[in-house]
């Protein structure tokens, strides 16, 4: 019983530390950015002028929380990202996951006693910044299948326009028949155009949801064609040839990153592998490592290296076209 108490203090101690750290990061940023004389973008100020027929302004379903976050200037990235990433959080509800996820974290593992200090700290930090790592792989997840039903949806918009239909018209038929998440934003530019947002605006809001070179290729043709006048299906038709050959060179590429990237996993995969064994065949001998504090840290040491060497090998794997 007295260990739960301990834990659940401790547990309480450290959400409140991290709330405090955070609240005086943010803080000391915002009054230096005062003293320097930029103006900071606060949550419903003037930088929230995010793109959208409607808008959903609670940060928080917590009054106190949500009063909190709106002094933070950065609310307003992190509540794009969400969107972006086409999830139902609010950024009150992302930042509570965070600190309680953080510092439950690290009191359990400062409750079990043989976990070092430095691997326990780091520990903590990556699972409070999990929640956040979910969303941008979800951004991305969402922005690699726009980008792959991009050029068919050109072809179709390219078909329509050449059949007579008005670029209104066209838009709706993409949103009618185009899979998610295409279909969503196409819809969403149309609804806007329906109230009263002119094309040009409407189509710089889907640029900015989606933030794709393709896209914004797109997009300055359309608008280049409502001001200049000219064949927009033939310049949409090679747009979307020239799309679809930009994927073919990028599928190949990563066809060529993959042994690297393969290398990489299994590099970071064969010492969890050989450390589980050892400890199967002799754990004796593999439990001094356990019981003495240099033990600990070597195998903390050794875990953080482990991770820093697969992200490296990850990046370096990388190209970039």
């Amino acid at each position: 019983m007295l260990s739960i108490v301990i834990f659940v203090l401790m547990f309480t101690g450290a959400f409140l530390t991290a709330l405090l750290a955070v609240s005086f990061y943010w803080a000391s940023l915002y009054v230096r950015a005062r003293r320097s004389g930029a103006e900071l973008a606060l949550a419903g100020g003037e930088a929230s002028e995010a793109p959208g027929v409607i808008r959903d302004d609670d940060l928080s379903t917590i009054h106190v929380w949500a009063l909190l976050l709106e002094r933070f200037s950065h609310v307003e990235e992190l509540r794009r990202t969400i969107a972006e990433a086409n999830l139902k959080w609010t950024v009150g509800r992302l930042t509570l996951m965070m600190l309680l996820g953080g510092s439950a974290t690290a009191a359990l593992l400062w409750q079990v006693g043989f976990v070092p200090l430095l691997p326990g700290a780091l520990v903590s930090a990556l699972v409070a910044a999990a929640p956040y790592l979910y969303i941008r792989q979800a951004r991305r997840r969402r922005f690699r299948r726009f980008a792959a039903q991009f050029p068919e949806a050109l072809d179709s918009l390219t078909r329509a326009l050449k059949a007579g239909y008005p670029i209104s018209a066209a838009m709706e038929l993409l949103a009618l028949e185009q899979p998610e998440p295409l279909a969503s934003e196409m819809r969403r530019t149309r609804e806007e155009w329906n109230l009263g947002v002119g094309w040009d605006q409407a189509l710089d809001h889907l640029s900015d949801r989606v933030p794709l070179a393709e896209v914004a290729v797109f997009v300055a043709a359309v608008k280049m064609q409502n001001r200049a006048g000219g064949r927009l299906n033939d310049v949409l038709g090679r747009l979307g040839e020239t799309m679809r050959e930009n994927a073919a060179l990028e599928s190949e590429i990563r066809a060529i990153s993959a042994h690297s990237r393969i290398t990489g996993m299994v590099l970071t995969v064969l010492p969890i592998v050989i450390g589980l064994m050892m400890f199967l065949v002799s754990p004796e001998y593999m439990a001094i490592l356990l019981r003495r504090p240099e033990g600990r840290t070597i195998l903390g040491v050794a875990a953080l290296s482990n991770i820093a060497a697969h992200f490296i090998i990850n990046r370096v794997a990388r190209v970039r076209t």
